[in-house]
């Protein structure tokens, strides 16, 4: 029996079905706004909000507790410094969820998933860049030193074009051969 053990499978298995919520969590934290199917959107909230609940405490091992979530300690700082706060007067409903209505290819039922309290969009971008690992600040301070031009080798051949000049070699030493065969009779 399951008593107790209400969760919505998604279809998915459970270590897929948790990369899938990490993945949402992190999204909504990171852009404080996501869309996605309304399913998916209901269980990623759930999480979403106890991270949340869990920030608010701002201790040592809340932060451990979300980066077992969030495996990423520059979000697991903004998480706990910057979003938790604009919330320490709220007792729950921390993210709300809008319908969308059908998807064109599937008739999947879409929502956007945010979180009630926002940033200004310059804070989100500048959150965003900093997590994204594309893009890395110290990169940008180095100085480019324009790279030394090297003499180009020959193209490298690839195994097939080798066979086939090897072959080719081949059929002409072999035609020598016979024309210096028929030279001699």
């Amino acid at each position: 029996m399951r008593h107790g053990k209400k969760v919505k499978k998604l279809g998915r298995k459970k270590a897929h079905r948790l990369a899938l919520l990490r993945n949402l969590c992190r999204a909504l934290f990171i852009f404080e706004k996501i869309e996605t199917t309304l399913p998916k959107a209901k269980e990623a909230r759930r999480l979403a909000e106890h991270l949340i609940e869990y920030a608010k405490k701002n201790t040592l091992a809340a932060k451990r507790f979300i980066y077992r979530f969030i495996p990423d300690h520059k979000l697991v700082k903004i998480v706990c410094d910057e979003i938790a706060p604009k919330f320490a007067n709220r007792r729950g409903g921390y993210t709300r969820i809008y319908r969308l209505g059908p998807r064109l290819g599937d008739g999947a039922e879409m929502a956007i998933l945010e979180l009630t309290e926002k940033s200004e969009p310059e804070k989100i971008d500048q959150r965003r860049r900093l997590i994204e690992h594309r893009w890395l600040p110290e990169k940008e301070k180095k100085e480019e030193k324009p790279k030394k031009e090297k003499p180009k080798k020959e193209e490298k051949k690839t195994r097939k074009e080798k066979k086939q000049i090897a072959k080719k070699e081949k059929r002409e030493k072999k035609d020598k051969k016979q024309k210096k065969g028929k030279k001699k009779r």
